[in-house]
């Protein structure tokens, strides 16, 4: 037996650390960034994405302000950059120095590293990202991984990025991603050394030698069970029965959820009329082999080679999930579809819509990448009771209803088919240029969106047609099981440098959340000393039972505990002005689906109020800023408007009127708070917050 099993998802197969001659399982990182939590959990909310805005773009600052209303993101988690490029396309150094560094500086700096699981790029950001001067001392670099990466791709990897790492082309670098259970085979422990020494022993069949090392490397990894059936099968061929049968016992403890796999090792020949070992085997989960399971993604957890997550750092690599909202300038499309492509996809979650999942087939290559793995995803979603097949022509027929679609295709008009995507549709096609958002001859992948997609993808440069490169067709089958679009993209792309994802990260049509509706306390309350109010859980068909429970303030956990239904919360003595209180409830394991429920409340003495007045709607009809007002300022020091987390405007307090640029704040749902400032800038009150409607 090879103990090293490769990995081959198609019909490509790549050797990813001799391709770009790197050694070592886990390359050690230049930049440390301060991402731990205390415990690992999975899935998404809106409390856990970072919002990335150009502060020098209005369309930018209309789009997240659409998004961040329709999805309640904490006013904490809308970040600003000034600095943007005003390209498509620009440099790796400038994407590190302007845009990469500043955000997770501040996500450090506002506290939010503990929660943060994706970034979210609004419109008008650079798209592709030109990778020579990190590429440039690779020798005998694969043809197929060219230099150009996208935003969306190059952030999700940005622990290799930020330090100019080139592991982020590789063909596996995403270790998060599932794909053919043989990984597990790969147990990735030790020196490389001991790894060849091990299989040297294999190789020659000195069974006992390699059972003891493997023995060796098992408390050394957090997730030790594949080394605990890769133990149990030398002990086995050794001869040594009764230590085959412990690391067998210890494997499916810990994790080894595989029954036919061990029916079948002919490793375990000799225990197959043990009464004990046949009781092992029959306790054993029967997962499919040929496919790692669906769970929920970890900004927290370091995942290792063979996909294991663990808690420790020198165990693996962690990402953060990223996608962009929309692409409006270039050859994307237009701001009002954008908008749009965002409403339908918010209303989408929880909805279960009816429609089919389609594969299709033609003799294109762009088709036939994919196509070895139609099967084992099609069979899947069957099995979920949902309507999935391959058809053997370009596109979607007439009346079709897609809840999702995975097609190949240079060019092609949508409206001409007759088919429906439904409200949170994901819907993708492998091609060459289908992000590439300058003027080309391809059909670009936002036009998905124009027509009902909650999500699409496309390479910024030539990718060449690599199974890798492209969502896996099981993206269908994990958005299936509840995950969120982001989730499910990354669950199934093994190298995503070049792949922009474009779409609404937190649409879960198929999620089952942990409802709840809160009792006992209202929004604009005023709280002060110990407040209690109550959770009363939902009962419908569609929700799963909440087991944990995070309270958050303006955008921070504050506490976390097993889900109870009466909350009690201490207030303290200190506290002025208004708070978002935010409960956050998460289901079960493995996908954690959450919900979350916010109010507004206000704390410290009637008379320190402060609140801002503004009309509910206004239009640069009436005039060319838009006037806000400071009531009941403090006697000294200064004030100040902010939109979302950022300040923009600031005056002292004999001066109660602000005027504010509408270009500054962006269109749409316009979230502004009133704050007073001590002297060092800091806020130390803020006032109830106001929705403007700001029109053009």
């Amino acid at each position: 037996m090879q103990l090293f099993r490769p990995f081959s998802s198609d019909s490509h197969s790549f050797d990813t650390r001799s391709d770009l001659r790197l050694v070592g399982a886990i390359l050690p990182l230049i930049l440390t960034i301060l991402l731990s939590f205390t415990s690992a959990q999975a899935g998404s909310g809106p409390s856990e994405w970072v919002v990335v805005v150009n502060g020098n773009s209005t369309n930018s600052r209309t789009l997240a302000n659409h998004f961040c209303s329709l999805r309640n993101i904490p006013f904490r988690n809308v970040i600003v950059l000034e600095s943007v490029p005003d390209r498509d396309r620009i440099e790796i150094d400038e994407f590190r120095d302007k845009i990469l560094t500043p955000i997770i500086q501040e996500i450090d700096a506002r506290g939010l590293a503990p929660t943060i699981q994706g970034i979210a790029y609004s419109c008008d950001m650079p798209t592709a990202v030109s990778l020579d001067s990190d590429l440039a001392n690779i020798q005998d670099r694969n043809k197929y991984l060219t230099p150009v990466g996208s935003i969306s791709g190059l952030t999700y990897l940005y622990r290799h990025v930020l330090s100019k790492n080139p592991m982020y082309i590789a063909f596996d670098a995403n270790w998060f991603a599932a794909r053919d259970a043989n990984v597990l085979l790969n147990p990735y422990a030790g020196t490389a050394e001991e790894r060849k020494e091990l299989q040297a022993w294999i190789d020659n069949r000195e069974h006992e030698q390699a059972a003891k090392r493997l023995d060796e490397m098992r408390p050394t990894v957090e997730s030790s069970f594949p080394l605990d059936y890769l133990a149990a099968r030398q002990w086995a061929l050794a001869g040594n029965i009764e230590n085959a049968k412990n690391r067998l016992s210890i494997a499916i403890r810990k994790g080894w959820r595989y029954r036919q796999e061990i029916a079948n090792d002919e490793a375990f020949a000799s225990l197959k009329e043990d009464p004990e070992f046949q009781r092992l085997v029959s306790r054993c989960p029967n997962d499919d082999f040929r496919y790692l399971p669906t769970r929920g993604f970890d900004a927290r957890s370091f995942y290792a080679p063979n996909t294991l997550a663990s808690a420790k750092a020198n165990q693996g690599m962690n990402y953060l999930m990223s996608v962009m909202l929309s692409v409006t300038r270039d050859q994307g499309i237009p701001m009002p579809k954008a908008i749009e492509h965002l409403e339908r996809s918010a209303s989408a979650d929880h909805t279960r819509p009816s429609g089919a999942f389609l594969f299709t087939l033609t003799s294109d290559v762009r088709t036939k990448s994919r196509e070895p793995n139609f099967e084992i995803a099609i069979e899947k979603l069957r099995n979920l009771k949902f309507d999935a097949r391959v058809i053997q022509q370009p596109l979607p027929g007439f009346a079709e209803k897609c809840s999702g679609v995975m097609f190949g295709l240079a060019q092609f008009d949508w409206t001409r088919t007759g088919a429906e995507l439904m409200p949170g549709a994901i819907a993708e096609s492998l091609t060459s240029f289908g992000c590439v958002m300058t003027e080309t001859s391809q059909t670009k992948a936002t036009e998905l969106l124009r027509f009902g997609a909650a999500a699409t993808s496309g390479t910024v440069t030539e990718p060449y047609s690599i199974q890798n490169k492209f969502p896996h067709p099981m993206m269908h089958v994990h958005y299936a099981q509840g995950l969120t679009v982001a989730e499910s993209f990354y669950q199934s792309v093994l190298c995503p440098y070049q792949l922009l994802i474009v779409g609404d990260p937190l649409c879960q049509p198929y999620a089952e959340p942990p409802r709840f509706i809160m009792q006992g306390i209202e929004s604009g309350s005023r709280v002060s000393g110990v407040v209690n109010f109550d959770l009363e859980t939902s009962d419908d068909d569609n929700t799963s039972d909440p087991v944990r429970l995070v309270w958050m303030v303006d955008g921070l956990p504050k506490n976390g505990s097993v889900f109870q239904k009466r909350v009690r919360v201490e207030v303290a003595d200190t506290d002025r002005g208004a708070q978002e209180w935010r409960l956050v409830a998460r289901g079960p394991k493995p996908l954690e689906h959450r919900f979350e429920q916010t109010l507004w409340v206000i704390t410290g003495p009637e008379e320190s109020d402060i609140a801002i007045e503004a009309p509910a709607q206004w239009s640069t009809s009436e005039g060319n800023t838009l006037r806000v007002t400071l009531k009941n300022p403090p006697a000294s020091g200064s004030i100040a408007i902010r939109h979302d987390w950022e300040i923009v405007a600031k005056q002292t307090v004999d001066q109660t009127v602000f005027e504010l640029d509408p270009k500054r704040l962006g269109y749409g749902p316009v979230r502004l708070q009133g704050v007073v400032l001590n002297e060092e800038d800091r806020v130390v009150q803020a006032s109830l917050p106001i929705t403007v409607q700001v029109n053009k």
